[in-house]
């Protein structure tokens, strides 16, 4: 197949996650092309495709005191997005592809390409929905005037508007989990296929070396990723454990060599995020034997079996704590649920098994189009 990947997305989860996808394709000897939205021309992922076209788009940065800034990126800003997806879309029409993976976008759910591709396109939703508009945890804030707090409801009608609409284009939508296939369904009232991310065992593969950090911490400091749950923990727990916080605010790690020696220094991850789409951590710290303790919400309940791979736990800091103690106090246990960790990721969670299932998608895709 000659496939183009399209995507908008930030670094983190979902797009290592598309990149791998990409790479077994390229494997598979399928050829995988990326376009890609981005605000620099400096990548590290050239090896996962067989060309990428970097298409520079600097959004402005809002501290979110700044309403002018504001407004620009509610107006202009999103007009000079729309026009660069309709010239991307374009270009990728005039190359002959087969299929295109399209990807979301940082700034609007489903990317305004959708629109204007007329090469048949199969719509891949890494998150349950657009957080700005859709989730409560992204709530107005209550110390701003009238005018703006209006105008904040007004926008986020609009946004939502824009990305259903840019979504009614997809003929086939896929998702990563049983989880966000639901809250898919039940946010557009269009169907979902689950074709689940994977994990590259060979490489993410447990170490010999001395653990060094007691708990693993890989997200950010926003409520969304339950970083706030983690530190009240820590400070309740008996033991004064040793932890390694990677938050995306104050360091990015490029190189999964560095990751993975993260993980495979690491005795237990934690991972609190708050209705998780799935969640790449659990499944790569698994893969290296590492024991998860995960809340017990969304994606985690289809990645982490509770007591022989990790635990899922309520959302409540003391249980947390408490289940924390008891792991780094029982070396037994933490050896038991690190050899199933990896046993079960081996087993049923490899990046090459899932990716032959989207390939195998893609080509029914395609020929169901001709036949259209």
């Amino acid at each position: 197949m000659n496939i183009a990947v399209y995507h908008e997305l930030p670094k983190g989860g979902a797009r290592r996650a598309i990149n791998e996808y990409a790479g077994y394709l390229k494997k598979f000897k399928n050829k995988v092309d990326l376009y890609i939205i981005e605000d620099n021309k400096n990548t590290s992922e050239k090896s996962f495709y067989s060309n990428i076209t970097i298409n520079l788009f600097t959004p402005k940065k809002w501290s979110g005191k700044n309403w002018p800034i504001r407004l620009y990126k509610d107006t202009i800003e999103l007009r000079k997005l729309y026009l660069l997806n309709k010239r991307i879309a374009e270009i990728i029409d005039k190359r002959n592809y087969d299929v295109v993976l399209v990807s979301a976008s940082s700034y609007i759910e489903a990317p305004f390409i959708m629109r204007f591709l007329k090469t048949p396109f199969v719509f891949y939703i890494h998150d349950p929905n657009y957080r700005l508009v859709y989730d409560p945890l992204v709530k107005i804030p209550h110390d701003i005037d009238k005018i703006r707090y209006f105008y904040e409801i007004l926008n986020r009608k609009l946004r939502k508007k824009l990305d259903k609409k840019n979504i009614s284009y997809a003929k086939l939508c896929l998702s990563p989990s049983r989880y966000i296939a639901k809250r898919f369904e039940e946010t557009y009232k269009i169907p979902n296929t689950v074709i689940y991310y994977g994990v590259d065992t060979a490489f993410f593969k447990p170490g010999t070396g001395k653990k060094n950090y007691d708990i693993f911490y890989i997200g950010s400091y926003q409520p969304t990723d339950g970083y706030q749950l983690l530190k009240k923990s820590l400070s309740i727990m008996k033991m004064k454990a040793k932890t390694r916080i990677l938050a995306f605010e104050d360091e990015w790690i490029s190189d999964d060599n560095e990751l993975l020696h993260l993980y495979q220094i690491s005795k237990i991850v934690v991972c609190p995020a708050r209705k998780e789409g799935l969640g790449m951590v659990a499944l790569e710290a698994m893969s290296c034997g590492v024991p998860v303790v995960a809340v017990n919400e969304a994606g985690h309940k289809e990645t982490v079996i509770n007591e022989k791979t990790g635990y899922l736990i309520p959302r409540s800091a003391s249980i947390m704590a408490q289940k924390l103690d008891y792991l780094l106090n029982n070396t037994s246990k933490l050896k038991s649920l690190s050899k199933m960790a990896r046993k079960e990721m081996v087993a049923n969670w490899s990046w090459e098994v899932n990716t032959r299932k989207l390939e195998n998608l893609l080509k029914n895709f395609i020929a169901e189009q001709k036949y259209s």
